[in-house]
């Protein structure tokens, strides 16, 4: 007998939801879009705290966390080296994007330095494991491991940072991070060893997604010429990593996909902390600006991760030009008569 609280009827068999990678982007635009809304309920000072408990707090951990499992596999010694060259052509595409939109140092250095990061832990590692596999996390992880080195060893020798007192290597959370984590990895000391301490430092490094798309939402600027010169430069940026990918491409098809979710990676949030302590410490360098690069380029990499793992991704011979012409044409329509120069309302 059948009744309010029971059925006979079969239940019907559960629907595939979307793909992780796809809704991890769009989660990332919701958390933007919710820091959007609350912007009014935030003083200057108080998003001067929210980004100082990132630079203090969750990137410490987050840095600390991947150097612990970085580890170095013989085999796969070309995804290193995969590495080295993109960190390369990255530095020599960013200084070229950077010298034809700005004139002046202070913003110039600002975009050369920040063009040149990538973040493939946080923008494509999640697209590499879904539409990929598994198998290829590892190889991925190398091919990221000389971006790790670059951001926090050699990146903050380029910006003219000076080498920290004793006082200050101990004290200072973002050295101790690259210190403890380096002894960790070279010790080879398993993660899980570290008990509470692990967890408190997973903890605070899971909390630097969320809280960094809230502040992107909150912070990024969405008016004058400053969206038009981020999304330029990031074109440029891309154009360069499509002519790495096609150069570079070899092996299976999944092999290839990985390098090309790899090399269109967002820029690092690192980069913007290690830009942010260079200035701290007395350098000439446009905070705000490598921010706002920050937040154009998440949603841009997601849209194109998205677009190549449902395979409407153009070929890669037409991509550079896609990207060399969107760029060219922000570039030329900020420059353009009349505008009074829209690169200078940047600032």
């Amino acid at each position: 007998m059948s009744s309010w609280f029971s059925s006979s009827a079969q239940a019907p068999p559960p629907q595939e939801g979307m793909s992780p990678g796809v809704e991890k982007a769009l989660a990332f635009l919701i958390l933007a879009m919710i820091g959007r809304l609350l912007k009014h309920r935030f003083s200057a000072p108080q998003l001067a705290g929210v980004q100082r408990l990132i630079m203090d707090a969750t990137l410490p951990c987050t840095i600390f966390k991947a150097l612990c499992a970085v580890s170095l596999d013989v085999e796969l010694l070309r995804w290193p080296l995969l590495g080295v060259a993109f960190v390369i052509v990255q530095l020599a595409a960013a200084a070229v994007a950077s010298k034809l939109f700005f004139a002046d140092t202070i913003r110039q250095q600002t975009a050369r330095y920040q063009l040149a990061t990538a973040a493939p832990g946080l923008s494509a590692f999640v697209f590499i494991k879904e539409f990929v596999g598994d198998a290829y996390a590892g190889p991925a992880a190398l091919f990221d491991l000389p971006y790790k080195l670059y951001l926090v060893l050699v990146l903050p020798f380029l910006l003219g940072v000076p080498a920290p007192s004793m006082s200050k290597l101990v004290t200072d959370p973002l050295n101790v991070s690259i210190l403890g984590g380096l002894a960790i990895a070279f010790t080879k000391t398993p993660y899980a060893s570290l008990g509470a301490l692990g967890q408190a430092a997973s903890l605070l490094a899971g909390a630097q997604t969320p809280i960094l798309f809230v502040l992107i939402g909150a912070k990024v600027k969405l008016s004058g010429a400053t969206p038009a010169v981020c999304l330029a430069l990031l074109m440029l940026r891309h154009a360069a990593c499509y002519v790495y990918v096609a150069i570079a491409s070899f092996g299976t098809d999944a092999e290839r996909m990985t390098l090309l979710l790899l090399a269109q990676a967002a820029v690092s949030v690192v980069g913007w902390g290690q830009i942010s302590r260079a200035r701290d410490a007395g350098g000439s360098y446009d905070v705000d600006l490598a921010f706002d690069v920050v937040g154009y380029s998440m949603p841009l990499t997601m849209a194109l991760q998205t677009a190549a793992c449902l395979g409407v991704l153009p070929s890669l011979t037409v991509m550079p030009l896609i990207c060399l012409i969107a760029g060219g044409a922000g570039w030329a329509l900020l420059r353009r008569k009349g505008s009074d120069d829209a690169l200078a309302k940047v600032a």
